[in-house]
């Protein structure tokens, strides 16, 4: 161990808790980069794989080299912990914390910070349930059956995942529960409900559309360690749902009649506007509260959510075609999230998260990879529709990012050229380590190192 172990400490804190808390690649390797580099330390490299993380320095004690490998398990996004993690990197940045300090309040964050509280994530699971409901045009009673199937989902995987079995089994299970309860619900109703857009719902949550825009996003970043674990993880996603819900209308299978239709195609309303962008404002709200939002910061991601949903509707209108209003969409969304970023201490990648939701294609990917299995007509069609709107949405998401980032890394730049003239002005670890600066997104390949000055 080194001279400096407090700060190797810290960056393994640090590290841990953004990327349990769903920070990607590119964020991790930024804030530990220039935490680095406030504390002193130059010639540190830092690199972010799915499930692991390590730090070098070259020139530890005596000049001998060091370096560190940690086993981390990359998480969901999870608001509360991921804004006092972004709280104390402020701190660290603007010297007002010394490490010391960080490290005890990281101990102290890690150890106090529980999972969502079941009632909150129950009923945040209901609410998507509902919401992805509305926005599919289900009447009534089958928003209710959404909700119930939704709600039971939700408590046999988090059990489950108590339990700690495979990531497969715990979404194959989610499958053939929801499978069960929209069977049991549709037979036990006075006017019967729609077991397709039943299931669909309460697997919403669970759908490889917020894996498989991350997956794109990394690769146009360059970030493609961290792309293909994505790409792979939402294949494993979306893999357990179907075979869950294979499986489950299987055995349905016998004990109900041929009428019953557990899979068809199906498409977002968009003939009416109020109950469409009430369902994407009750999909971003229920999400919100599954991942700990409170407060302010369920207001705003409720807001996002549904002004997202309303500008696809208002573009299509417009006379845009589907993929080009879904870009479009993105790009003002992305625009609006790394404005949002630094007063909600979340990074606009996490905004952009919860606002896209009710856009995302989960649904057309497990309605497409199901209907081959089945040979439902329009499947492969359904399969590559959802590919081409998950890359408008990551593109489009990334564009509008990066066309406010570089205004204001240019605001910045200005800025810093009257503060320090004759210095050179780097967006990846700014002299001034203001708090401002590592929130903003930089837009460049993979960077791994501190460099000397």
């Amino acid at each position: 161990m080194t001279h400096e172990a407090p700060t190797y400490k810290l960056l393994a804190l640090l590290g841990d808790s953004l990327i349990r808390s769903g920070a990607s690649s590119a964020t991790t390797t930024k804030t530990l980069l220039a935490v680095s580099s406030a504390a002193g330390l130059s010639g540190v490299t830092v690199s972010v794989t799915m499930g692991q993380l390590i730090i070098s320095d070259s020139r530890g004690e005596n000049q001998l080299p060091y370096t560190e490998i940690f086993d981390i398990t990359p998480g969901s996004l999870a608001i509360q912990w991921r804004s006092k993690t972004e709280k104390i990197i402020e701190g660290l940045l603007t010297r007002d914390i010394s490490t010391e300090q960080a490290i005890e309040l990281l101990e102290e964050e890690d150890t106090s910070l529980h999972p969502v509280h079941w009632g909150f994530s129950l009923l945040g699971s209901g609410l998507l349930g509902i919401g992805f409901s509305q926005l599919l045009g289900a009447g009534n009673v089958t928003t209710v059956g959404a909700f119930l199937a939704s709600v039971l989902v939700a408590a046999v995987y988090r059990w489950v995942k108590i339990a700690r079995a495979p990531g497969i089994f715990r979404y194959a299970l989610a499958g053939v529960v929801a499978v069960m309860v929209a069977t049991i619900f549709n037979l036990v109703s006075p006017n019967g409900a729609d077991v397709a857009i039943t299931v669909v719902s309460s697997l919403a949550a669970y759908l490889a559309g917020v894996a498989a825009y991350a997956a794109v996003q990394d690769s146009i970043m360059g970030w493609y360690l961290s792309a293909v674990g994505r790409l792979l993880d939402a294949l494993m996603c979306t893999a357990g749902l179907v075979t869950g819900v294979a499986l489950g209308i299987g055995v349905a299978g016998w004990f109900v009649d041929d009428e019953f239709r557990f899979i068809r195609t199906l498409d977002a309303e968009t003939t009416q506007i109020i109950d469409p962008l009430l369902g994407a404002a009750l999909v971003s709200l229920g999400f919100a509260l599954t991942c700990g939002g409170k407060k302010i910061q369920l207001l705003i991601l409720t807001i996002m959510g549904a002004l997202a949903y309303g500008l696809l509707l208002l573009t299509e209108n417009m006379g845009l075609s589907s993929y080009g209003a879904v870009a479009l969409t993105a790009v003002l969304v992305g625009r609006a999230c790394v404005l949002l970023s630094k007063p909600m201490h979340l990074t606009s990648n996490a905004i952009m998260t919860v606002a896209f939701l009710p856009l995302f294609p989960g649904m057309l990917i497990y309605q497409g990879i199901l209907g081959t299995i089945f040979a439902t007509e329009g499947a492969v069609e359904t399969l590559g529709e959802a590919l081409l709107t998950t890359y408008c949405l990551s593109v489009g998401g990334t564009a509008g990012q990066y066309l406010v980032s570089e205004l204001l890394w240019g605001a910045r730049r200005a800025q810093f050229s009257k503060t320090k003239p004759g210095e050179k002005f780097d967006k990846v670890m700014v002299d001034e380590f203001n708090a401002q600066d590592i929130i903003l997104p930089v837009f460049s390949k993979p960077f791994s190192k501190v460099t000397e000055r």
